[in-house]
């Protein structure tokens, strides 16, 4: 196939946080009308078109399947094939696969081995039955960086050379160079090539939630938190005047410097790369952010919480800044004297019911807000990127990280996910 041809892109994960920026962007159409001519959106649950909040049908854009009903934790390469032949129209015209999905567990080295078994039956079945591959993206993260530790590994900016430093220990509970293995060895000999993109932290929206949404997360917190002050959808203008929010984690945490990447930018770049693979492919790995001069947690509440009619101020903090580069992920400290977002939600949640927002309770973070709720806590340490290797590409100009802060609220209000 001429790389000229509109192509058929396959989102793996297509209903998560970055897939649905994926879906969305390919359907605008990014970059231009006619890039694509199919978009095949893959997920395990039955998704309803109407319920995603993605693009209409028109004439201009590629036409979308959804595909739900895999299992990718339990088929193999065999079963796979023969589902995508069953059911995606078009498998043998597969041009682009964006892989998207991740399965989190309590024991990382088991987590290694499910998430690595995933992807290699992924490209095992592509290799098999799709012969006009072109390009295949991944996903990973500043995990790769060595922030899981306590305190970080590197010091910053990071930059991409640095993946292939991770101490030994902590490298066997990381599943990206496993990826990287895989499609390594996957493309040798064969038309496709591959890279990989990393984001620090992912602002976007999903129509169902996300237990990885940190967005979505300290909106319902901050929407709760003003009705609960008279502000706001709901309420009978009875507001208190200038209601203060703390910033839900310590001083370090609040101070500490990060690049935070919207997903629709995020998306975008991940499309931008795989339509250049003479400078993006190679199995190369591409730092990604909305902009590179760091921001810090402390400066984004204040305008995170004006959204909502808030006065965002710095954290209570409840402990001695050498508790903080003890915790680890998904840890905050015991003597915490206020309710963390989590905690918060629990409390009221009864309140997005009262008042015709039943998805904002099952549509959550579930289960992922206890590491949300540590996110203030345990990363107080400088761990921003380097986006040199960015900026070479070409590749669309910066973004102030609010704005997609802001974009996301909205698109949670319009889904009813938050009052």
């Amino acid at each position: 196939m001429s790389p000229n041809t509109p192509g058929h892109a396959i989102v793996y994960g297509a209903s998560g946080l970055i897939g649905w920026a994926l879906i969305n962007q390919l359907l605008s159409p990014y970059p231009v009308a006619d890039t694509f001519k199919k978009v095949t959106a893959v997920t395990n649950r039955p998704l309803v078109h109407s319920d995603t909040y993605w693009p209409e049908e028109e004439s201009h854009r590629p036409r979308l399947q959804l595909a739900s009903g895999v299992d990718l934790r339990s088929w193999d390469r065999d079963r796979l094939a023969e589902w995508l032949r069953q059911v995606v129209e078009d498998s043998q015209g597969v041009t682009h696969v964006y892989y998207l999905v991740f399965t989190a567990m309590d024991d990382d080295l088991e987590e290694v081995a499910t998430n690595r078994r995933m992807l290699q039956n992924v490209i095992d079945a592509h290799n098999l039955i799709s012969p006009n591959l072109q390009f295949v993206s991944f996903v990973g993260g500043t995990r790769g960086y060595g922030i899981y530790s306590p305190g970080g590994t590197f010091t910053p900016p990071l930059h991409e050379e640095l993946v292939n430093n991770l101490p030994p220990d902590y490298a066997k509970t990381v599943v990206y160079p496993a990826y990287r293995e895989i499609l390594n060895t996957s493309s040798h000999g064969r038309n496709w090539t591959w890279c990989e993109v990393c984001p620090d932290a992912i602002v976007g929206f999903t129509p169902n939630g996300s237990q990885f949404s940190l967005a979505l997360h300290w909106a319902q917190y901050l929407s709760l938190y003003a009705y609960n002050n008279g502000i706001g959808p709901h309420t009978q203008g009875s507001a208190k005047p200038a209601v203060e929010v703390p910033f839900p984690g310590s001083i370090a945490g609040a101070t500490s410097l990060f690049t935070p990447v919207s997903s629709n930018r995020l998306a975008r770049f991940m499309i931008f790369a795989s339509l250049h693979p003479e400078t993006c492919g190679g199995g190369r790995l591409f730092n990604v952010a909305d902009q590179p001069t760091p921001c810090t947690y402390g400066s984004l509440w204040p305008r995170l919480a004006e959204w909502f009619g808030l006065v965002g101020v710095p954290p209570v903090d409840p402990a001695p800044e050498g508790e903080h580069s003890k915790l680890k992920v998904g840890e905050v400290p015991e003597r915490a004297s206020t309710l963390a977002p989590g905690e918060y939600i629990t409390k009221y949640r009864d309140i997005f019911t009262r008042y015709g927002c039943p998805k904002a309770v099952t549509g959550g973070v579930g289960v992922g807000y206890r590491q949300l709720d540590s996110v203030g806590y345990w990363l107080t340490f400088d761990r921003q990127l380097s986006l040199d290797r960015l900026q070479e590409t070409g590749f669309e100009g910066h973004k102030d990280p609010v704005e997609g802060w802001l974009e996301s609220f909205a698109m949670f209000r319009r889904a009813g996910l938050i009052l």
